[in-house]
């Protein structure tokens, strides 16, 4: 026969199997499952189980935290994610806060705006830049805002604003100053705001000088640039109404914030803020602060704060006891309420060394805020690699990772010490499908599953697909 004579391709037959013997196939390489209790996110194509997570019911069995790192290209399906993960938690009385910095120009707000109708009927809280009527201001001298921090909080609005750290005496003025604001507005029945430092900055006393062994010009020359940054970023003073600062509007005046702290969900439409410069940055640290200050209280899930729960001995030799129940609401023991915070586009965090400083306490310790912080960026290129974000990064204790293009996904290997396998695996993953690892296992594919309602509430990228418009086109005809 000759060599070119055609010849007949052998057909595969396809393989069928069982649940129980695809089970079996599979249970050498599948990693374990993460348990029953929890939030359904979807399937893990490797053993075809459900995917069930939830960093509350399985934290210190293998998970030292609760905080999430999110990243992969734009159009993989982050956004629907972190939303559906926030609708099944907030199911199971979990309190949600997103910080939302992505517009949806087809509504000129951001894209959480629906999810947060559609959980608790109200309006997100939205910044506008200038201010105006139905804007949010949020003030970093709030009394609800303890000193030390508000001290803290103005030093990063001021560096965040100026580009670099202040020195040292820079940064004693600036203490000086925000004490000096404070005493200033108590006098006259108010609360202090950010001109009101600027102000101090540019009148020290006699009294401070001495204190500080500077003379008075030494330290108004300590604080003067701190001032000016501040002018700028607030619009002027009472000595200098220049107008047209950045934080117009949002950060230099009275907290006028209209949140239900006790609501299932509070988002922070920050869409309208240009995301280039620093207000951006500025806002998120502040609103950042504020949480922790307020939103962050201990309560127990009967409603109650701690005091209100007797102590139960654990050790009759030693003392040692834990809060127990509340007979007052028929508790039979104290439960921390727990909280889930998201930031979206979180390279203005993760990016700035200063911000990551200043959540660095705010990360360390939410296991005992009983809080899980979501970090979402696009690429880890987008985020520096600084000391401070090193250690920020090193707190997200699960990663969730998409598909990105492959110099992307080797950086990622590296920074965050992934097997070196995963370099080549991520850049494969379909749309919807992403690489977990929680704690020390890594789940190679998890596939996210939406219902239909979830897919109207949750697809950010309505402005490129055609389901709203074949929607309205089948209610044509069914009427005709």
């Amino acid at each position: 026969m000759s060599v070119f004579a055609p010849s007949k391709e052998t057909a595969t037959r396809p393989l069928y199997t069982t649940t129980r013997a695809s089970q079996s196939l599979y249970l050498p390489i599948a990693p374990p499952t993460l348990g029953t209790a929890g939030v359904v996110v979807g399937r893990e194509l490797f053993s075809g189980k459900a995917f069930i997570y939830c960093p509350f019911s399985i934290f210190g069995d293998g998970l030292p935290g609760g905080n999430m790192l999110v990243m992969g290209d734009t159009g993989r399906g982050k956004s629907a994610l972190n939303k559906t993960y926030a609708l099944r938690q907030a199911r199971m009385g979990r309190r949600l806060a997103i910080l939302d910095t992505k517009e949806q120009k087809e509504s000129g707000e951001g894209e959480w705006a629906a999810v947060c109708r559609a959980l608790t009927g109200s309006e997100p809280i939205k910044f506008v830049p200038g201010g105006g009527p139905g804007s949010a201001c949020i003030n970093p001298l709030d009394p609800a805002i303890s000193g030390r921090r508000q001290v803290e909080l103005v030093r990063t609005v001021v560096e965040l604003g100026l580009g670099r750290t202040l020195d040292e005496f820079a940064g004693s003025a600036l203490r000086i100053a925000v004490r000096r604001a404070n005493e200033r507005a108590a006098s006259e029945d108010r609360v202090a705001i950010l001109p009101d430092v600027a102000y101090a900055l540019r009148h020290p006393t006699e009294q401070d000088a001495a204190a500080k062994k500077r003379s008075l010009d030494e330290l108004l020359a300590d604080g003067l640039e701190a001032s000016y940054v501040l002018d700028r970023l607030c619009g002027g003073t009472e000595d200098d109404a220049a107008g047209g600062g950045d934080l117009v509007g949002m950060l230099d005046g009275p907290t006028s914030l209209s949140v239900d702290l006790d609501a299932l969900m509070i988002v922070f439409d920050l869409a309208r803020v240009p995301s280039g410069g620093a207000a951006m940055t500025i806002l998120m640290a502040v609103i950042s602060v504020f949480l922790e200050e307020v939103w962050l209280r201990g309560e127990c899930e009967c409603g109650t704060p701690p005091d209100a729960h007797g102590r139960v001995i654990t050790d009759a030799a030693s003392g040692a006891w834990k809060r127990g129940g509340n007979p007052a609401t028929g508790c039979r023991s104290y439960n921390q309420i727990k909280r889930i915070l998201i930031f979206e586009e979180a390279w203005h965090i993760l990016g700035t060394p200063q911000l990551a400083k200043l959540l660095e306490k705010f990360l360390k310790f939410a296991r005992g805020y009983g809080l899980s912080c979501i970090f979402i960026v696009h690429h880890l290129s987008d985020v520096d690699d600084s000391t401070e974000t090193a250690a920020a990064l090193k707190m997200a204790d699960t990663l969730v990772i998409y598909s990105m293009k492959a110099d992307e996904a080797r950086e990622v290997v590296a920074r965050l010490n992934l097997p070196a396998w995963t370099a080549d695996h991520i850049p494969r993953l379909r749309r919807g499908v992403a690489l977990w690892k929680v704690g020390e296992t890594v789940y190679p594919g998890v596939q996210h599953l939406l219902t239909t309602t979830e897919e109207q509430l949750c697809f950010s990228s309505n402005a490129m697909s055609e389901i709203a418009a074949d929607e309205d086109e089948s209610a044509e005809l069914a009427a005709a």
